[in-house]
Parts: C-alpha cells; structure tokens; sequence
C-alpha cells in the first residue's frame, strides 16, 4: 500500500500539488488554531483571576463590621452572597490570629491531615504577607485557586467603583483587623479550556477541509488536461487509438493539448498509411511467393508442354485434316497453348518476364478491344466509351495494355449477364499532386493517363474485394476461370509504375480506376501492327544443326520436328558431350540450338565456349524461365536468338530461318566487300 502511495505520488503531478497546498493550509490553520487557543485561554485565566480577585474584595469589604465585632451573624450574609458563585467551592473569613470566623464549603470537599497543616503553614504565611502589604492575590493549589484578600478597619475604597479598581493610597490609611479567603474550582475553568480548545480544533479542521477541498478542485481543474494527456500518451505507446484533448484554456495547457491532438491526429494518419503499406507489403509478398514457385515450374513445366506440343504436331502434320484424329491433335495442340498462356500470364503478374516496352497510345489500343467487345459482348449489354485522352504515350507493351482492358472488360460482363447493364470505358489526362501520389502511395507526381472500367453489375462485398488480386481467387463457377485475370491485371500495372483502385459495393456495381504515367514525346496515330499470317513453316536446306537438351523426349520431339523442315540433326542430352563434339569438327555444324538450363554446364556457358572456338557460328538460346540471362545479356556474349519455351513448329521454323539466311547475307555481303577490296587494289 504504501509503495502504491509513493508511487502515485512520484508520478502524477497533481498529487504532489495537492500535497503541497495542504500541508501549507494544515500550517496556516494549526498556526490559527494555537494562536486562537493561546488568546482565549490567556482572556479566560484573566478573567477568572479578575474576577476571583473581585469577588475577594467584596467579601472583605462587606465583611468589615462581622470581622471588627467576631459577630458570625454579621458575616453570615457576606459570606452567602460570594458563595452562591457555581466556581466557589469555600469561602472563609479569619481573624488576624488566624481563628476562622466563617467559613462555607462544598459538600464532599476534604483535606487530609497532611494538607491541613500544610494549609496551616501556608496560612500564616499569607497572614504576614496581607499584613504587611495589603494587596489582594492569588494562591494556586492542585485543582483549585485561593484568592486572599485584607479586611480593614475603615473603608478601603472611596467610592464603589474603587471595589474594580486597585487603590493602594487608602489601604496603607487603614489597619487590617482580618483576612478573607475564597477558593475557586478549576474544573470550571478547565472545562470551558477544553470547549475552546474543541471549538478551536474543529474551526481549524474545517479551515484545512474547505481548503483542501478548494485546493482539489482547482489542481483538478488544472491537471486534469495533463492527466488526460499522460493517459493518451500511455494509449499511444501501447498501439492503440488517443481520444481527442478537450481545449478548456488558452494558456500554455490548452497549446499542449492543441499540440498533442494534432500530433494524434498525424498519428492516427501514419497508422493508416502504415496499415496500408502493410496490406500492400503482405501482398507483394504472397504476389512474390506465387511468382517464385511459377518461376520454379516454369522451366519444367515448359518442358513438359514443349514435348506435348512436338509429338503432337509431328503426328499432325502427317494425318489428314478430314479425320477425327486430326480434330483431337487439334483439341491437344490448342489446351497446350492455353497452358503456356496460362503460364505466360503467372510470370507477367509476378513480374517474371521481360516483355519489350515502347510508346504506345492507349487510346488506339482500347478503340481496337472495344472493337472487339462489341461483337462479343450480349446485346443486353451497352458500351459506351468517353476517350478524351491526348496524344501522350505509356511506355508498355501493346499485348499488355491490350489484356489489361479484355480482362476488366471481361469481368464486368460476367457481372451483368443476368440483368444485363451498362459498361462504360473512359479514358482521361490527369495530373497527379504530392497529396494525391501519397494515398496511391506507390506513384510519383507528374502527368498520368486514367482508364476507367464502370459497370452496372452485382457489384462485390468488401470481404471480396480484399482478395480480388490474389492469384487463383475467383467467385466464378468451375471452368469458367482461373482466377488469374486481376492477378495479371495488377501485376502489369504495378510494372508499369501505375496503381490501380477498385470501388465496389452490393448492388452497385464496380469501377476500376487505373494510372499509367506517360512519356514526354507524342505519337502520330498508326495502324496497329497485324501478325503475319503464315501458310507454312519454312524449310531448310539441308543445313546441319547441334541441338542440345538435357531433356530426352524433348531432344527426340525437336529432332524429328526439325528432319520434318529439311535439316540435318546431330542431338545431344549432355552439354559436355556437344561441346567436344563441336570442338572436334567445329565447321560440321550451320546452327547450334542449346537449352539454358542444364547441369554440368549451361546453355550461356556452353554458347561462350563455342563462340571462342567458331566466332561466326550462329546461336538460338532456349529456355523454359530464368533469371540468370534475358535476351539482351545473350545477344551482348553473340547469341543471335533468345526462345521462351515451349517450342512451337512454325515459330521455331521462322527464327531458324532467319538466322540461317542472315548468316548467308553477312558472309555474301563479307565476300562483296573482299571482292571490291581486291579491284581497288
């Protein structure tokens, strides 16, 4: 308890205040009390002394003639008068010789034999001294006062008022014929002292509570802002949310509580912020997570679709087009293709690939999807599209841009094929301010390109928009998606340095809202780039090719793939063995095709140690997924090609035959140059 005492006491200011203030008042009202006591007890003994005295000089005034003739009677009434006082306890009337003549007392007041000669003595004594002076005085004993005074023969006073007033002039005229004493009782006295010394006590105990009641009320007032300041920095170091200070005053308590709730207010705004920073962290993480294990697959994986993808338009190519079969080598070939998609969109979500980027008008680009939409889209849908955006240009990839709007697009039709509605597509300039680029938090300010999708559908509960990025979370039925389309969305946006924001409740529909910055120089409008529609794959010419993969099937798969386009094949599933196979007849081969990914050692090692044997020899470099090496490494060390698995048919055929021939332009245009050299010379 005590230790619970101190400890309060050391931290709350209030108390030590409090404390403070009441030891003053407790001084101040003790102080008060004594000096009040001190007074009332000096006045009350001297008005018990005066009054003793008095009641002394009367008696021996009006005990003269009792005394001058020894008459008892006379004295009779004298010393009845006095004794009728409630303090008198005896009065008494002696002569000079000592013998009483009179004498009065209290029932139940006796003296031992002892006290009676004591009595004696001291009598005598004071029989010599009135004798010899005159003067009335005043004798204490143990509990009671004895005030003695002269009788004289004549009339000591003048006049009647000489009885309140000493006169000493007439007494030293006169002779003292006897001697009169009356006793008092201090009880009386004693009791009236304790009366005051209860009443003073109480006054003192009073001053001090209503003091100290003050004294609370106003520290209170004082310190209770503090108070609720200490209370909302002990909230704030323990994580949690600080209340407001009421402002009460203007003085320097009313600035501090000012000062603390803006520093509250700052506060509960950095816990937002770091709460968000945490959302987005814990996504980037399970984001990166995700894109660590598909980048773990997707080497293997490809692989595997590499293999399907070879047998499967080897038997192809050799069944005619009228026959079952060749529907279901189709049907194997096209799944194979959506796998490698589906593989192509968890690496560009997860920021795995590298697609090359280049100014692009997202304008054109969401003219071209709509297009599409269009005639896709279920009549009981309307499109309208808003594009006010100017010539600016994103740096991006067209493809990207191009799935960003078909996936957006694509969920909010889904959210409208029941009743139908309105999916509307905008496309503004915007800049972005400092305010503005801290709640996106991951965009810098500048001028950005904002693309709205807003539909009329169902709209999403907040429970499911929390999850919406996540990759293979859908609220579709099975087969219907994969649950990957906001995942890639998000990732691509993210790589483009945009940000992305979602606004979505029950019955109300979605809106997507997406920033994608934008590059100083403007683009002339073009027409979009189409893919070259190829009827066939291009053959060889019987060139020789070294093609290495530690994969077995895929090896075979690719070497009769290759035999089928006219080349001749010399395969290897060990790096080692084609390196020393290329060393012993360095000029056998036209082409190398090396996997990456190999143990002993890999594709970029085995392409540099033959480069330093055949400089000339052209290199296609495959690779399911890595990191260790992107296109632009491999062409600096002189690969000529860079291949993302898995390999089909007729692209492998058009690289193959581009390197092929740009070798033999560089060796025709290298034997021109020779040629003029010598008829210069």
């Amino acid at each position: 308890m005590k230790l619970c005492l101190l400890k309060s006491f050391n931290e709350r200011f209030g108390i030590k205040v409090f404390a403070a203030f009441t030891i003053l008042i407790f001084v101040i009202s003790s102080s008060f009390t004594a000096f009040f006591i001190q007074s009332e007890r000096k006045s009350l003994r001297d008005g018990l002394m005066k009054n003793g005295k008095l009641l002394a000089g009367i008696l021996a005034y009006n005990s003269r003639i009792g005394v001058f003739s020894e008459n008892k009677e006379l004295l009779m009434d004298p010393v009845e008068g006095v004794f009728q006082h409630e303090q008198i306890v005896e009065v008494a009337v002696f002569n000079l010789e000592g013998k009483m003549l009179e004498r009065r007392k209290r029932p139940g007041v006796t003296k031992r034999e002892t006290e009676v000669e004591a009595d004696r003595r001291i009598r005598h004594r004071i029989f010599e001294i009135l004798g010899k002076y005159g003067s009335p005085f005043c004798f204490e004993d143990n509990g009671t006062l004895e005030f003695w005074a002269s009788v004289t023969s004549g009339s000591t006073y003048s006049t009647e008022a000489s009885l309140f007033f000493e006169d000493d002039s007439h007494q030293k005229r006169n002779r003292t014929i006897g001697v009169v004493c009356v006793t008092v009782d201090k009880f009386l006295f004693d009791k009236r002292l304790n009366a005051l010394l209860f009443k003073g006590i109480l006054i003192g105990f009073l001053f001090l509570a209503i003091g100290s009641t003050v004294i609370y009320f106003l520290v209170r007032r004082f310190t209770r802002p503090l108070n609720r300041l200490t209370e909302g920095v002990k909230t704030l170091e323990m994580g949690g949310v600080a209340e407001n200070v009421p402002v009460e005053t203007r003085d320097e308590i009313g600035k501090l509580a000012t000062a603390f709730n803006s520093m509250s207010e700052s506060l509960k705004i950095r816990d937002a912020e770091k709460k968000h920073l945490e959302k987005q962290l814990r996504h980037k993480q399970k984001m990166e997570a995700v894109g660590t294990l598909a980048g773990g697959i997707a080497h293997d994986f490809n692989n595997i679709l590499a293999v399907i993808m070879g047998y499967s338009e080897l038997a192809l190519s050799g069944i005619p087009k009228e026959t079952s079969l060749h529907k279901k080598l189709k049907g194997i070939i096209k799944a194979s293709h959506r796998a490698k998609d589906l593989v192509g969109q968890i690496l560009t979500f997860s920021r795995k690939s590298e697609e090359a980027q280049e100014p692009v008008q997202i304008g054109l680009v969401v003219e071209e999807a709509l297009k599409m939409l269009h005639a896709s889209l279920p009549a009981t849908i309307e499109i309208r599209q808003n594009l006010k955006a100017g010539a600016a240009a994103v740096l991006s990839d067209p493809t990207q841009i191009h799935q960003v709007l078909m996936n957006l697009c694509t969920n909010a039709a889904h959210a409208m094929r029941d009743k139908g509605g309105v999916l509307e597509v905008s496309l503004t300039d915007v800049e972005i301010d400092s305010d503005s680029a801290v709640r996106h938090l991951n965009i810098t300010p500048g001028r950005y390109q904002k693309l709205t999708v807003k539909d009329t559908g169902h709209g999403m509960a907040p429970e499911i928009m929390e999850r919406i990025f996540d990759p293979f979370f859908t609220t579709k039925g099975p087969g219907e998606g994969t649950g990957m389309g906001l995942a890639v969305v998000h990732g691509i946006v993210k790589r483009l340095k945009g940000a992305i924001t979602v606004d979505s409740r029950p019955g109300k529909g979605t809106t997507f809202q997406l920033l994608f910055p934008t590059i100083e120089n403007k683009m002339e409008n073009k027409d979009a780039a189409k893919p070259e529609e190829l009827a066939s794959a291009p053959h060889g010419k019987n060139e020789r090719i070294l093609f290495v993969d530690d994969e077995a099937a895929l090896v075979d798969a690719v070497s009769q793939m290759l035999a089928g386009l006219d080349y001749k094949v010399a395969a290897s599933t060990k790096s080692v063995e084609a390196l020393e196979a290329f060393r012993s007849e360095p000029t056998r081969f036209d082409l190398v095709i090396t996997d990456h990914t190999m143990p002993d050692m890999t594709g970029e090692t085995l392409a540099k140690e033959i480069l330093r044997i055949r400089p000339d020899i052209p290199i296609i470099l495959c690779t399911g997924f890595t990191e260790a090496i992107s296109e632009k490494t491999a062409k600096a060390i002189g690969i000529r090609e860079f291949v993302m698995k898995p390999i089909v048919r007729q692209k492998m055929a058009v690289i193959i035959r581009r390197v092929l021939d740009q070798e033999v332009g560089t060796e025709e245009k290298e034997s021109e140059i020779s040629l003029q050299s010598y008829l210069n010379t």
